[in-house]
């Protein structure tokens, strides 16, 4: 099954919704390692002591957790190099990351070059003037 990874707003437009940049990979692998990483404590633990808690920003029916899009581009840019340069922390990160990778490149190059699409998104929501934005998935 597939999945859409999108970032959303309040007030976002469909035709925003539409226009927004995607992933070069599908999004799959992305949206399954957003619920897969509620499940695993240590993943949560790692990104903490990393630093970059506004990659766990999400919508669900019954919460949302808002992050600046500067946040969340600037985590994803620090966890990209943490992954880069190998820090323990990120290994319990690409486990939980690879059990719905694509496989298609090694984990890391899979996992950095989503980071690099949440990058991406989050300059673009900042360019259209956001002030808080969520990711949302869809399955």
């Amino acid at each position: 099954m597939g999945a859409t990874v999108r970032a959303v707003w309040s007030g976002i437009t469909g035709e925003l919704l539409e226009l927004q940049p995607g992933f070069y990979n599908d999004c799959k692998a992305w949206g399954d390692w957003m619920a897969e990483r509620l499940l695993e404590p240590k993943v949560i633990e790692a990104i903490e002591a990393l630093e970059v808690e506004a990659i766990l920003t999400h919508i669900t029916e019954s919460e949302v957790s808002w992050v600046k899009p500067s946040e969340l581009r600037d985590a994803a840019v620090r966890l990209r190099a943490a992954v880069e340069a190998g820090h323990p922390g990120t290994k319990i990160i690409l486990k939980t990351y690879a059990l719905n990778a694509n496989n298609v490149d090694p984990v890391e190059q899979e996992f950095t070059q989503d980071l690099n699409d949440i990058v991406a998104l989050a300059k673009w929501a900042e360019d259209e003037g956001v002030t808080v934005m969520t990711l949302e998935v869809n399955w």
